[in-house]
Protein backbone atom coordinates (compact mmCIF):
# COMPACT_ATOMS: atom_id res chain seq x y z
CA UNK A 1 0.00 0.00 0.00
CA UNK A 2 1.40 3.16 -1.11
CA UNK A 3 0.31 6.81 -0.55
CA UNK A 4 2.17 9.63 -2.15
CA UNK A 5 2.19 12.52 -0.01
CA UNK A 6 3.04 15.96 -1.63
CA UNK A 7 3.95 18.30 1.16
CA UNK A 8 3.16 22.25 1.01
CA UNK A 9 4.46 23.76 4.26
CA UNK A 10 3.15 27.36 5.00
CA UNK A 11 4.72 29.41 7.32
CA UNK A 12 2.95 32.38 8.59
CA UNK A 13 3.86 35.07 10.94
CA UNK A 14 2.54 34.97 14.52
CA UNK A 15 -1.08 36.64 15.02
CA UNK A 16 0.27 40.06 16.20
CA UNK A 17 2.47 40.46 12.70
CA UNK A 18 -0.33 40.38 10.05
CA UNK A 19 1.86 42.28 7.49
CA UNK A 20 4.82 39.89 7.96
CA UNK A 21 5.72 38.33 4.34
CA UNK A 22 4.42 34.58 4.16
CA UNK A 23 7.12 31.91 2.90
CA UNK A 24 6.48 29.04 0.88
CA UNK A 25 8.69 26.05 0.59
CA UNK A 26 8.22 23.18 -0.72
CA UNK A 27 9.38 19.57 -0.29
CA UNK A 28 9.75 16.65 -2.44
CA UNK A 29 7.20 13.98 -2.45
CA UNK A 30 7.42 11.24 0.15
CA UNK A 31 6.05 7.47 0.22
CA UNK A 32 4.49 5.85 3.37
CA UNK A 33 5.09 1.62 2.13
CA UNK A 34 3.16 -0.89 4.35
CA UNK A 35 5.20 -3.84 4.80
CA UNK A 36 4.10 -7.70 5.85
CA UNK A 37 3.66 -7.82 9.30
CA UNK A 38 3.07 -4.37 10.06
CA UNK A 39 5.62 -2.40 9.22
CA UNK A 40 5.43 0.89 7.98
CA UNK A 41 8.40 2.47 6.03
CA UNK A 42 8.77 5.78 5.02
CA UNK A 43 10.63 7.07 2.41
CA UNK A 44 11.50 10.07 -0.15
CA UNK A 45 13.80 10.82 -2.52
CA UNK A 46 16.73 12.70 -1.77
CA UNK A 47 17.02 9.42 1.42
CA UNK A 48 17.03 6.97 -1.62
CA UNK A 49 19.63 8.75 -3.65
CA UNK A 50 22.19 9.05 -0.57
CA UNK A 51 21.28 5.53 -0.32
CA UNK A 52 22.00 4.01 -3.52
CA UNK A 53 25.33 6.66 -3.98
CA UNK A 54 26.51 5.15 -0.54
CA UNK A 55 26.27 1.45 -2.14
CA UNK A 56 28.16 3.06 -5.26
CA UNK A 57 30.75 4.01 -3.44
CA UNK A 58 30.98 0.56 -1.67
CA UNK A 59 30.97 -1.11 -5.59
CA UNK A 60 27.39 -2.74 -4.41
CA UNK A 61 25.94 -1.85 -7.78
CA UNK A 62 23.22 -4.16 -8.08
CA UNK A 63 21.78 -2.44 -5.10
CA UNK A 64 22.91 0.71 -5.96
CA UNK A 65 21.37 0.29 -10.09
CA UNK A 66 17.99 -1.14 -8.22
CA UNK A 67 17.69 2.04 -5.60
CA UNK A 68 18.43 4.55 -8.62
CA UNK A 69 15.79 2.77 -10.68
CA UNK A 70 13.05 2.78 -7.47
CA UNK A 71 13.97 6.59 -7.55
CA UNK A 72 12.58 7.24 -11.00
CA UNK A 73 10.22 4.53 -10.63
CA UNK A 74 8.42 5.97 -7.43
CA UNK A 75 9.36 9.86 -7.94
CA UNK A 76 8.65 10.03 -11.80
CA UNK A 77 8.41 13.78 -10.68
CA UNK A 78 11.07 14.51 -8.75
CA UNK A 79 14.29 16.32 -9.48
CA UNK A 80 16.26 13.29 -8.86
CA UNK A 81 14.91 11.41 -11.93
CA UNK A 82 17.66 12.10 -14.61
CA UNK A 83 20.87 11.99 -11.52
CA UNK A 84 19.16 8.59 -10.81
CA UNK A 85 18.89 7.19 -14.58
CA UNK A 86 22.66 8.31 -15.10
CA UNK A 87 23.86 6.73 -11.89
CA UNK A 88 22.13 3.76 -12.67
CA UNK A 89 23.53 3.68 -16.10
CA UNK A 90 27.40 3.70 -14.28
CA UNK A 91 25.81 1.19 -11.73
CA UNK A 92 24.91 -1.12 -14.07
CA UNK A 93 28.34 -0.61 -16.22
CA UNK A 94 30.52 -1.54 -12.87
CA UNK A 95 28.46 -4.81 -13.23
CA UNK A 96 29.09 -5.00 -17.05
CA UNK A 97 25.52 -4.85 -17.66
CA UNK A 98 26.16 -2.79 -20.65
CA UNK A 99 22.35 -2.97 -23.02
CA UNK A 100 21.27 -2.24 -19.25
CA UNK A 101 23.49 1.11 -18.83
CA UNK A 102 22.37 2.33 -22.78
CA UNK A 103 19.06 2.09 -22.15
CA UNK A 104 18.98 4.42 -18.73
CA UNK A 105 21.28 6.63 -21.02
CA UNK A 106 19.48 6.60 -24.11
CA UNK A 107 15.93 7.48 -21.49
CA UNK A 108 17.95 10.83 -20.55
CA UNK A 109 18.92 11.90 -24.30
CA UNK A 110 15.41 11.52 -25.61
CA UNK A 111 13.06 11.78 -22.53
CA UNK A 112 15.12 14.16 -21.02
CA UNK A 113 16.55 16.17 -23.77
CA UNK A 114 15.92 19.51 -22.66
CA UNK A 115 18.16 18.28 -19.28
CA UNK A 116 21.31 19.82 -18.47
CA UNK A 117 22.73 16.25 -18.45
CA UNK A 118 21.57 15.18 -21.53
CA UNK A 119 24.97 15.79 -23.52
CA UNK A 120 26.71 13.69 -20.93
CA UNK A 121 24.66 10.54 -21.53
CA UNK A 122 24.99 11.02 -25.42
CA UNK A 123 28.45 10.99 -24.77
CA UNK A 124 28.26 7.89 -22.23
CA UNK A 125 25.95 6.20 -24.51
CA UNK A 126 28.47 5.98 -27.34
CA UNK A 127 31.52 4.91 -25.05
CA UNK A 128 28.64 2.07 -23.29
CA UNK A 129 28.25 0.76 -27.37
CA UNK A 130 32.16 0.73 -27.96
CA UNK A 131 32.96 -0.96 -25.01
CA UNK A 132 29.83 -3.80 -26.25
CA UNK A 133 31.73 -3.54 -29.73
CA UNK A 134 28.96 -2.36 -30.91
CA UNK A 135 30.83 0.03 -33.03
CA UNK A 136 28.36 0.93 -35.92
CA UNK A 137 25.66 2.33 -33.06
CA UNK A 138 28.66 4.44 -31.34
CA UNK A 139 30.11 6.31 -34.81
CA UNK A 140 25.98 6.46 -35.31
CA UNK A 141 25.76 8.09 -31.65
CA UNK A 142 28.97 10.41 -31.98
CA UNK A 143 27.42 11.35 -35.23
CA UNK A 144 24.09 12.85 -33.65
CA UNK A 145 26.03 14.39 -31.26
CA UNK A 146 27.90 16.53 -33.80
CA UNK A 147 24.76 17.66 -34.87
CA UNK A 148 24.09 19.80 -31.59
CA UNK A 149 25.02 23.73 -32.10
CA UNK A 150 25.51 23.95 -28.24
CA UNK A 151 29.12 21.53 -28.10
CA UNK A 152 32.29 23.41 -26.86
CA UNK A 153 35.59 22.66 -28.76
CA UNK A 154 36.77 20.10 -26.11
CA UNK A 155 32.95 18.22 -26.74
CA UNK A 156 33.49 18.51 -30.77
CA UNK A 157 36.93 17.14 -30.92
CA UNK A 158 35.97 14.20 -28.41
CA UNK A 159 33.42 13.17 -30.36
CA UNK A 160 35.22 13.90 -33.57
CA UNK A 161 38.05 11.43 -32.31
CA UNK A 162 35.60 8.65 -30.67
CA UNK A 163 33.51 8.87 -33.83
CA UNK A 164 36.91 7.84 -35.89
CA UNK A 165 37.93 4.94 -33.30
CA UNK A 166 34.61 3.41 -33.64
CA UNK A 167 35.25 3.55 -37.93
CA UNK A 168 38.78 2.35 -37.30
CA UNK A 169 37.62 -0.87 -35.19
CA UNK A 170 34.97 -1.25 -37.72
CA UNK A 171 37.94 -1.78 -39.84
CA UNK A 172 36.81 1.19 -42.21
CA UNK A 173 40.06 2.44 -42.11
CA UNK A 174 39.17 5.57 -45.10
CA UNK A 175 36.10 6.83 -42.98
CA UNK A 176 38.23 6.89 -39.79
CA UNK A 177 41.36 8.82 -41.27
CA UNK A 178 38.73 11.36 -42.78
CA UNK A 179 37.31 11.53 -38.87
CA UNK A 180 40.98 11.83 -37.71
CA UNK A 181 41.70 15.05 -40.48
CA UNK A 182 38.43 16.80 -39.82
CA UNK A 183 39.49 16.87 -36.25
CA UNK A 184 42.84 17.85 -36.38
CA UNK A 185 41.55 20.59 -38.76
CA UNK A 186 38.78 21.57 -36.79
CA UNK A 187 41.18 21.95 -33.69
CA UNK A 188 43.71 23.71 -35.60
CA UNK A 189 40.94 26.23 -37.23
CA UNK A 190 39.82 27.08 -33.78
CA UNK A 191 42.55 26.47 -31.42
CA UNK A 192 43.22 29.92 -30.51
CA UNK A 193 39.24 30.79 -29.77
CA UNK A 194 38.33 28.32 -27.00
CA UNK A 195 41.15 27.08 -24.01
CA UNK A 196 41.21 23.51 -23.92
CA UNK A 197 40.86 21.61 -20.55
CA UNK A 198 42.79 18.96 -21.98
CA UNK A 199 44.86 18.05 -25.32
CA UNK A 200 44.12 14.07 -24.94
CA UNK A 201 41.80 14.04 -28.23
CA UNK A 202 44.07 16.07 -30.65
CA UNK A 203 46.96 13.81 -29.40
CA UNK A 204 44.76 10.76 -29.72
CA UNK A 205 43.57 11.76 -33.12
CA UNK A 206 46.79 12.60 -34.01
CA UNK A 207 47.85 8.61 -33.12
CA UNK A 208 44.97 6.83 -34.56
CA UNK A 209 45.95 9.12 -38.07
CA UNK A 210 49.10 7.00 -37.54
CA UNK A 211 47.34 3.83 -36.91
CA UNK A 212 45.20 4.18 -39.98
CA UNK A 213 48.36 4.18 -42.34
CA UNK A 214 49.99 0.88 -39.73
CA UNK A 215 46.73 -0.76 -40.74
CA UNK A 216 46.85 0.05 -44.70
CA UNK A 217 50.98 -1.22 -44.35
CA UNK A 218 49.83 -4.53 -42.44
CA UNK A 219 47.25 -5.20 -45.05
CA UNK A 220 49.69 -5.21 -47.57
CA UNK A 221 50.79 -8.54 -49.38
CA UNK A 222 54.20 -9.81 -50.49
CA UNK A 223 53.61 -11.79 -53.04
CA UNK A 224 56.29 -13.70 -56.03
CA UNK A 225 57.46 -13.36 -58.54
CA UNK A 226 60.60 -11.39 -57.71
CA UNK A 227 59.47 -8.60 -59.41
CA UNK A 228 56.50 -8.08 -57.66
CA UNK A 229 57.71 -8.58 -54.56
CA UNK A 230 60.28 -5.95 -54.64
CA UNK A 231 57.38 -3.39 -55.92
CA UNK A 232 55.40 -4.47 -52.57
CA UNK A 233 58.21 -4.14 -50.35
CA UNK A 234 58.66 -1.20 -51.79
CA UNK A 235 55.03 -0.05 -51.43
CA UNK A 236 55.12 -1.03 -47.55
CA UNK A 237 58.44 0.77 -47.11
CA UNK A 238 56.36 4.09 -48.33
CA UNK A 239 53.92 3.66 -46.17
CA UNK A 240 56.12 2.81 -43.28
CA UNK A 241 57.12 6.26 -43.51
CA UNK A 242 53.87 7.73 -43.80
CA UNK A 243 52.70 6.18 -40.60
CA UNK A 244 56.08 7.22 -38.69
CA UNK A 245 55.61 10.91 -39.92
CA UNK A 246 52.47 10.60 -38.04
CA UNK A 247 53.46 9.39 -35.02
CA UNK A 248 56.10 11.79 -34.62
CA UNK A 249 53.34 14.17 -35.17
CA UNK A 250 51.42 12.37 -32.25
CA UNK A 251 54.30 12.97 -29.84
CA UNK A 252 54.98 16.43 -30.81
CA UNK A 253 51.05 17.03 -29.05
CA UNK A 254 52.56 16.29 -25.87
CA UNK A 255 50.46 14.59 -24.12
CA UNK A 256 52.80 11.77 -22.29
CA UNK A 257 50.44 8.63 -22.76
CA UNK A 258 49.81 8.84 -26.42
CA UNK A 259 53.12 10.02 -26.74
CA UNK A 260 54.54 6.56 -25.57
CA UNK A 261 51.97 4.92 -27.46
CA UNK A 262 53.39 6.18 -30.51
CA UNK A 263 57.04 5.34 -29.55
CA UNK A 264 56.22 2.28 -28.99
CA UNK A 265 54.37 1.73 -32.34
CA UNK A 266 57.08 3.96 -34.44
CA UNK A 267 59.58 0.48 -32.67
CA UNK A 268 56.99 -1.85 -34.04
CA UNK A 269 56.79 -0.36 -37.44
CA UNK A 270 60.66 -1.54 -38.18
CA UNK A 271 60.28 -4.64 -36.52
CA UNK A 272 57.33 -5.65 -38.70
CA UNK A 273 59.22 -4.73 -41.66
CA UNK A 274 62.13 -7.10 -40.74
CA UNK A 275 59.65 -9.73 -40.21
CA UNK A 276 58.27 -8.79 -43.42
CA UNK A 277 61.13 -9.15 -45.31
CA UNK A 278 62.75 -12.44 -43.58
CA UNK A 279 59.74 -14.04 -43.66
CA UNK A 280 59.44 -12.69 -47.91
CA UNK A 281 58.45 -15.64 -49.95
CA UNK A 282 61.66 -17.61 -50.99
CA UNK A 283 62.32 -17.75 -55.06
CA UNK A 284 61.54 -21.22 -55.60
CA UNK A 285 64.43 -21.92 -57.68
CA UNK A 286 66.51 -22.41 -54.30
CA UNK A 287 66.18 -25.51 -52.31
CA UNK A 288 67.96 -27.08 -49.42
CA UNK A 289 71.22 -25.27 -48.53
CA UNK A 290 71.23 -22.41 -50.85
CA UNK A 291 67.86 -21.62 -49.54
CA UNK A 292 69.16 -21.38 -45.68
CA UNK A 293 72.51 -19.33 -47.28
CA UNK A 294 69.75 -17.18 -48.82
CA UNK A 295 67.66 -16.54 -45.62
CA UNK A 296 71.03 -15.69 -44.00
CA UNK A 297 72.34 -13.36 -45.55
CA UNK A 298 68.97 -11.58 -46.02
CA UNK A 299 69.16 -11.54 -42.33
CA UNK A 300 72.49 -10.12 -42.06
CA UNK A 301 71.44 -7.54 -44.86
CA UNK A 302 68.19 -6.13 -42.65
CA UNK A 303 69.52 -6.35 -38.96
CA UNK A 304 70.07 -2.51 -39.46
CA UNK A 305 65.98 -2.84 -38.76
CA UNK A 306 66.49 -4.92 -35.94
CA UNK A 307 68.93 -1.98 -34.61
CA UNK A 308 66.87 0.95 -35.59
CA UNK A 309 63.73 -0.47 -33.48
CA UNK A 310 65.94 -1.05 -30.40
CA UNK A 311 67.00 2.72 -30.60
CA UNK A 312 63.83 3.83 -31.25
CA UNK A 313 62.72 1.93 -28.02
CA UNK A 314 65.27 2.86 -26.10
CA UNK A 315 64.73 6.75 -26.77
CA UNK A 316 61.03 5.71 -25.96
CA UNK A 317 61.75 4.57 -22.44
CA UNK A 318 63.87 6.93 -21.67
CA UNK A 319 61.40 9.88 -22.78
CA UNK A 320 58.89 7.98 -20.04
CA UNK A 321 61.81 7.86 -17.86
CA UNK A 322 62.21 11.78 -17.74
CA UNK A 323 58.57 12.82 -17.31
CA UNK A 324 57.88 9.94 -14.48
CA UNK A 325 55.26 7.90 -16.60
CA UNK A 326 54.67 4.11 -16.17
CA UNK A 327 52.29 3.02 -18.65
CA UNK A 328 51.16 -0.04 -20.64
CA UNK A 329 52.87 1.11 -23.36
CA UNK A 330 56.37 1.78 -21.56
CA UNK A 331 55.87 -1.80 -20.45
CA UNK A 332 55.32 -3.43 -23.71
CA UNK A 333 58.70 -1.21 -25.49
CA UNK A 334 60.53 -2.52 -22.41
CA UNK A 335 59.25 -5.93 -23.60
CA UNK A 336 59.88 -5.80 -27.28
CA UNK A 337 63.69 -4.38 -26.66
CA UNK A 338 64.60 -7.46 -25.37
CA UNK A 339 62.74 -9.31 -27.75
CA UNK A 340 64.99 -7.44 -30.62
CA UNK A 341 68.11 -8.00 -28.40
CA UNK A 342 67.31 -11.73 -28.71
CA UNK A 343 66.89 -11.65 -32.65
CA UNK A 344 70.53 -9.52 -32.83
CA UNK A 345 71.82 -12.87 -31.03
CA UNK A 346 74.04 -14.72 -33.48
CA UNK A 347 72.06 -18.60 -34.42
CA UNK A 348 69.78 -19.06 -37.10
CA UNK A 349 67.16 -17.37 -35.40
CA UNK A 350 64.52 -16.87 -37.85
CA UNK A 351 61.93 -14.22 -37.90
CA UNK A 352 59.36 -14.52 -34.52
CA UNK A 353 55.88 -13.64 -34.44
CA UNK A 354 56.13 -9.54 -32.95
CA UNK A 355 54.33 -8.34 -29.93
CA UNK A 356 50.36 -7.32 -31.17
CA UNK A 357 50.78 -4.01 -31.71
CA UNK A 358 47.00 -3.12 -31.97
CA UNK A 359 46.10 0.29 -30.84
CA UNK A 360 44.32 0.60 -27.12
CA UNK A 361 40.90 1.39 -26.69
CA UNK A 362 40.27 5.09 -25.93
CA UNK A 363 40.54 5.42 -22.19
CA UNK A 364 37.38 5.62 -20.25
CA UNK A 365 38.55 8.08 -18.13
CA UNK A 366 40.28 11.12 -20.24
CA UNK A 367 41.67 13.97 -18.05
CA UNK A 368 38.81 15.96 -18.38
CA UNK A 369 36.71 17.47 -15.53
CA UNK A 370 33.34 16.21 -16.83
CA UNK A 371 31.08 14.32 -14.64
CA UNK A 372 30.06 11.92 -17.61
CA UNK A 373 33.85 10.23 -16.25
CA UNK A 374 33.81 10.68 -12.60
CA UNK A 375 33.73 7.17 -10.83
CA UNK A 376 31.60 8.62 -8.23
CA UNK A 377 27.66 8.78 -9.01
CA UNK A 378 27.52 12.69 -9.54
CA UNK A 379 25.40 14.50 -7.37
CA UNK A 380 23.23 16.65 -10.22
CA UNK A 381 20.56 18.54 -8.46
Amino acid sequence: MKVLLAALFLVAGCAHQQSAKQQHIEMEPMVFQAHPGGTVELTDAASLFERAGAAFGEKAFTVAAETFDRIVREYPDSRYVVPSLYNAGLALEGNHDLAAAAERYRRIAVDHAASAEAIDAWYRLGFVYGEAKNFAAAADTYAQILQRKDLTLGDRLEAMARRGVAQFNQKDVIAAEHSFRDELAYWRAHEAEERLDSDFFVAMGAYYLGECAHEQYRLLPVRLPEKQMARDLEAKARLLLVAQSRFIDAMRVNHVEWATAAGFQIGSLYREFYDDLVGAPVPPGLKGEAREVYLEEVRKQVKTLLQKAISIHEKNLLMAERVGESNDWVRRSNDQMAQLKKLLQPGPVGPQPPETTQPPAAPEKPPLPRPRDDVKPPVIL
